[in-house]
């Protein structure tokens, strides 16, 4: 039985449609992330959950009740934004109780929750500093204390680690995924970041101009991406997205004899190919050849930015630990078969005829 479920909701600002046709369900317990690129609908699709925002049709269910027409207060739910909307002139204590106060909840509960939360927030020493005497790490705990003291099992969160530096959002992400399994919080989690979805969330929901484009585990998001938006969000560096020429019912890369699909009567598809899934080859052996336009170093990983014949854009290729390459160098490339991904060039979408029109027997690539 669905905890959260949304049906059809649609939401248009003006012209601009913000939610186009948007269901799915959360389980009680569940990590969901809203992942999206700016503009795509995801912080007003968590409003309108909240009942920030009001949807023009469609319906939000909470344990199956219907709560499309009730106020934020009446949803029982708690939210975090990014700008965490302490108060500036009130202490820890205090923000972390203004929510139970204004409730008019049983001061006696006050103390013990107030105790139980500032432990599992590590806020104990600060409980009477302002939010100006605390870091950014310790104010967004403050803020996540507030939403937890309130005891609702719903937990919205909207972009809650944005104003954090880089090493502080990777262990804010653990600690937020560790309290909200030890509390069993069910969380939609609002972010733009991929690692964050990633590495917290149990499922994934993916929106791309108000209207989802996956909603998938991390795992499938990343190993198969329904559409071309899908698999150039997912992964860093982006796929590789090469289109294919037809002649006839095969398809080739650019002009090489060999065609990499055969006998199949689709339109114009496009080749996908992760970085980490090409291997740089001696060019003199290599039946396909590239020149190098730069490379740069990560630290565990050297990507390579490689100029293919017949394409625009260039080709990126991730090898393992520091390697350097010349400008211009030319570089041979090859691929497992199974790496390949295909899709349909005019919409986007997965063309999963191609990957079963591959010939089985050919283990490599390198045409």
């Amino acid at each position: 039985m669905s905890y959260l479920s949304l049906r059809h909701i649609q939401k248009s600002w003006g012209n601009k449609v913000a939610l186009d046709d948007i269901s799915f369900d959360v389980e009680e317990g569940e990590f969901i992330a809203l992942l999206g690129p700016s503009g795509c609908g995801k912080s007003t699709m968590l409003r309108t959950i909240a009942g920030l925002e009001s949807a023009d049709s469609g319906a939000i269910l909470f344990r199956q009740e219907d709560v499309t027409a009730l106020t934020p207060s009446e949803r029982k739910l708690s939210m975090v934004f990014q700008s965490y909307a302490l108060f500036p002139h009130m202490s820890v204590r205090e923000n972390l109780l203004f929510g139970l106060r204004a409730r008019g909840e049983d001061k006696r509960q006050f103390a013990t929750r107030l105790a139980e939360v500032s432990k599992l927030m590590e806020l104990e020493q600060l409980l009477d500093r302002l939010p100006a005497q605390l870091s950014g790490g310790q104010q967004q705990r403050v803020a996540l204390g507030r939403a937890v003291i309130a005891n609702n099992k719903l937990c919205l969160m909207d972009e809650p680690l944005s104003n954090l530096d880089a090493k502080l959002r990777q262990s804010m992400r653990r600690e937020i995924r560790a309290i909200q399994k030890k509390l069993g919080l069910t969380m939609v989690y609002v972010t733009h970041d991929q690692t964050e979805a990633m590495s917290m969330a149990d499922k994934i929901i993916l929106l791309n101009d108000g209207h989802i484009e996956q909603h998938d585990t991390p795992d499938n998001l990343y190993n198969n991406p329904n559409s071309i938006f899908a698999a150039q969000f997912i992964g860093a560096p982006p796929m590789n997205i090469l289109p294919l020429v037809r002649r006839g019912s095969h398809h080739y890369l650019a002009n090489m004899p060999v065609p990499v699909v055969e006998n199949l009567d689709e339109g114009a598809i496009s080749l996908g190919l992760r970085a980490e899934d090409i291997q740089l080859t001696d060019a003199a052996h290599a039946g396909l050849t590239a020149q190098v336009v730069s490379h740069e170093y990560m630290g565990a990983d050297t990507l390579v930015v490689c100029a293919l014949a017949g394409y625009p854009e260039p080709l990126t290729v991730k090898v393992a630990g520091m390697k350097r390459f010349a400008e211009g160098q030319i570089v041979g490339l090859q691929w497992a078969t199974g790496a390949q991904y295909f899709f349909f060039s005019a919409d986007g979408k997965r063309c999963y005829h191609a990957e079963h029109a591959c010939l089985p027997s050919q283990t490599r690539v390198a045409v």
